[in-house]
């Protein structure tokens, strides 16, 4: 923004110099306040790497990779009861109050009044009971009074509210034909079919509770590699992309304006400890103190993760300073030759991860390469999406899960879930500390990296404010015009 300083002499013989260099400020000013105030219009063209199969909170998929990708399409059209801030503090969304009894066992929730969902069908009660017991299922007990959701759980919950703010506890309302409607920002106006290029289109939600989003229309192309979001965006083709961690660097220095998140995935080495390679614990634990954290998030993520000793990153707990990240060779050196046994015979460490992801790929071969030195052979190979013949003869996964929650516990419960460990459901941060450990000190379960989540933006993209911990808010962002022949876009 350019600044305009007038500056006169005693003596001046120009007329009337104050109203004319007030009227130049004042200009000025307007000027630049209306290059940067947020504008309705536009289309914004968004591309990602997965596939969402359908717009449904009751089909949840089961791949965390794949749930976080269905929440940030169905944020567009489905509001939930909670939403969390900026600061990851709750705060009303379709409740605007909730209160629970002594035992955190019931859960009222007073519903929004004047809401209604894209088809016209005012919001009741009673309608998002009716889609909360679909989603929460019979382990729940849900009701509705004149004003109010009632929850009725068989234990204690006392972080109920943060996890309905997350994950796929969407608020819904299912037409005579089967068809669902949310009370979003966004309405579907074309979703592709099966057998179709992913592409899907949404238009802007004109009666939403919240307001009218900033742009006319959004269109979604799923399924696209990240070479091709990369070319995309340099060439205009597209207005948000995906930058895998690797590529951020490289995409700044091509003139492309990039954002990132907090380190919001985990990258994590998870055993089969009834596999005869890896049954003793000792070997397990020497692994853990073999692997370099630190060149595979400078390295393979060039920079764009952090090391990884716990489940949770320090941001979000607190303390995972606690738990250590630092190789120690001589220690894993000592551990392998008091297990009697040479792991690398007679056959090598078979350690699979997701056939489609790159950075995962080459994280694996990493830590191959680092096992290497303590005399432990990897056999890396790739295992597609829902092979569970692959997943049964692997005596280690390296997996990659998305934390999209901003409270401890309750990202801490959606990782041991994914991870198939027990999960408590920690009340506390103490509890949350100890669910922690428990696979962590066991070495079930070895921390490699947190990495953040990276998007590329088109030049007009103004307002691009995600969350901290990743995901969209495409209601916010808004268009800035075209720059003319020549310009430059303000």
């Amino acid at each position: 923004m350019k600044r305009i300083i007038c500056q006169f002499r005693a003596g001046s013989s120009m007329r009337h110099p104050f109203p004319i260099a007030l009227l130049l400020i004042l200009v000025a000013g307007v000027g630049a306040r209306a290059s940067l105030r947020p504008q309705y219009g536009g289309t914004l063209r968004v591309q990602m790497s997965q596939r969402v199969v359908a717009m449904d909170p009751r089909r949840w998929p089961l791949s965390s990779v794949e749930a976080a990708a269905a929440e940030r399409v169905d944020a567009l059209v489905f509001d939930r009861l909670l939403r969390f801030d900026d600061r990851g503090m709750l705060r009303p969304a379709l409740a605007i109050s909730w209160q629970h009894d002594a035992l955190a066992k019931r859960w009222q929730f007073r519903i929004r009044d004047g809401a209604k969902f894209s088809d016209g069908t005012p919001l009741t009660p009673e309608m998002a009971a009716l889609a909360l017991q679909q989603i929460l299922g019979n382990d729940f007990d849900v009701s509705a009074t004149s004003d109010s959701v009632v929850i009725q759980a068989g234990r204690s919950l006392p972080n109920f509210p943060e996890q309905l703010a997350t994950g796929r506890y969407f608020i819904f309302h299912t037409a005579t034909d089967g068809s669902l409607s949310g009370t979003g920002p966004f309405l579907v106006a074309d979703w592709p079919a099966a057998d179709a290029p992913g592409k899907a289109s949404f238009v802007a939600n004109e009666s939403c509770w919240a307001g009218r989003p900033f742009v006319d229309r959004v269109e979604v192309v799923m399924g696209v590699d990240s070479q091709k979001q990369a070319n995309a965006i340099a060439l205009g083709q597209a207005d948000v992309v995906e930058v895998p961690a690797a590529q951020v660097r490289r995409a700044a220095q091509r003139g492309v304006r990039t954002a990132s998140s907090d380190p919001v995935e985990l990258f994590a080495l998870v055993f089969d400890s009834t596999r005869p390679a890896v049954q003793d614990q000792r070997i397990r634990q020497a692994i853990s103190l073999t692997i370099d954290r630190a060149s595979i998030a400078d390295v393979v993520l060039q920079r764009q993760g952090v090391p990884a000793g716990g489940l949770l990153p320090n941001w979000l707990s607190g303390y995972a300073f606690l738990f250590p990240a630092s190789s120690d060779l001589p220690r894993a050196k000592k551990l392998l030759a008091a297990t009697g046994r040479e792991v690398s015979h007679p056959a090598p460490l078979a350690l699979v991860y997701d056939s489609g992801d790159a950075e995962a790929r080459a994280a694996a071969e990493r830590v191959a390469v680092n096992l290497r030195v303590v005399g432990i052979t990897v056999q890396v190979s790739e295992q597609i999406a829902g092979d569970t013949a692959k997943s049964s003869v692997a005596d280690a996964r390296l997996v990659r899960l998305p934390i999209t929650e901003p409270d401890p516990a309750t990202a801490l419960a959606v990782l041991l879930t994914s991870l198939g460990e027990a999960n408590a459901a920690p009340e506390t941060l103490e509890q949350t500390y100890a669910a922690e450990r428990a696979p962590i000190d066991a070495f079930r379960v070895i921390p490699l990296v947190h990495a953040s989540e990276s998007y590329g933006l088109g030049p007009q993209v103004r307002d691009w404010m995600a969350p901290r911990w990743g995901g969209w808010r495409l209601e916010d962002v808004w268009l800035a015009p075209a720059p003319a022949a020549g310009g430059t876009t303000p």
